[in-house]
């Protein structure tokens, strides 16, 4: 009988970053992550697990914006639009989106958005931005937002 290919999923990991009060940006001004370090586990694929919370008095039509960083992992990396290792403060100019979430025609204050971004090859090291232009803060409360993570491979069975 032929062996077959199957995926192969990691834990959850939580992903480090400061959401609570995120300004509303049309500039490609966010939060990004803390790198994750595939070197080791060499993940070929990675699915990003989102909440975010808008805060108060959001404007309609408008998104929140998911960014992929990567690192080439190098003594001096080199990582996209300059980001840092640790989660800070970022200027999206050319990172490769990941993906987004529609805020709609009438959003409320505190309405919730949960979704996934898969990401292909993500390098030795990577990251997420996150940029939103609904025309308010985010939500004050950190808790209220979280990003996690798993890595999936295809092994032989």
């Amino acid at each position: 009988m032929p062996n077959e290919i199957k995926q192969k999923y990691s834990a959850s990991a939580a992903m480090t970053i400061t959401l609570a009060s995120l300004p509303s940006s049309t500039a490609g001004v966010g939060r990004q992550t803390t790198l994750v370090d595939n070197s080791v586990t060499k993940f070929e694929r990675i699915i990003v697990f989102a909440r975010i919370k808008l805060g108060t008095s959001p404007t309609g039509s408008r998104n929140i914006y998911f960014y992929l960083l990567r690192s080439d992992n190098d003594g001096t990396p080199s990582i996209t639009d300059n980001a840092g290792a640790s989660d800070a403060a970022i200027t999206v100019k050319n990172a490769i989106p990941v993906g987004s979430a529609l805020v709609g025609f009438t959003p409320s204050t505190g309405d919730e958005f949960r979704l996934e971004l898969p990401i292909n090859d993500p390098g030795p090291k990577w990251g997420i931005a996150v940029v939103h232009d609904t025309g308010a803060n985010l939500n004050s409360t950190g808790s209220n937002h979280w990003l996690r993570w798993i890595g999936v491979n295809p092994e032989v069975q």
